[in-house]
């Protein structure tokens, strides 16, 4: 998966869950993604759930672990924690869905030439009166 920019209450970063980042994810809240993703649509997700898909994102991205630790304590120590909610459920999104394929407000493609008006060919019967 590449990378996605994320606006989280930490500012706008680099997030990427790549697969070392998703065991360590599975290792630490015992859930898979798409489990993890569901109990956080659902309401049921607990705060460490949260934490590590963004901290995890962050190293995936680049961040050093010591540096994502730093970030997102930090953060979520001065943040109330629903704030974290949707940057989680995006980055999972991301990972399990891929991007976007027709993001909402992109242009189609129209063609300004109107049809040609039909021509008659003589197969048809004739209308009488």
């Amino acid at each position: 998966m590449q990378a996605v920019v994320l606006r989280w209450p930490g500012g706008e970063h680099a997030f990427r869950l790549g697969l070392g980042e998703l065991r360590a994810l599975q290792q630490k809240t015992d859930c898979g993604p798409e489990f993890i993703l569901h109990k956080i649509t659902t309401g049921r997700w607990m705060i460490d759930e949260l934490r590590e898909v963004l901290r995890n994102g962050l190293i995936g991205a680049g961040l050093s672990p010591v540096e994502a630790m730093k970030l997102v304590d930090r953060t979520f120590e001065d943040t109330p924690a629903i704030s974290f909610k949707a940057p989680a459920v995006e980055l999972l999104a991301a990972y399990l869905y891929g991007p976007e394929d027709d993001p909402v407000g992109e242009a189609l493609a129209v063609d300004p030439t109107p049809p040609p008006e039909p021509t008659e060919n003589g197969n048809s019967a004739p209308i009488t009166a």
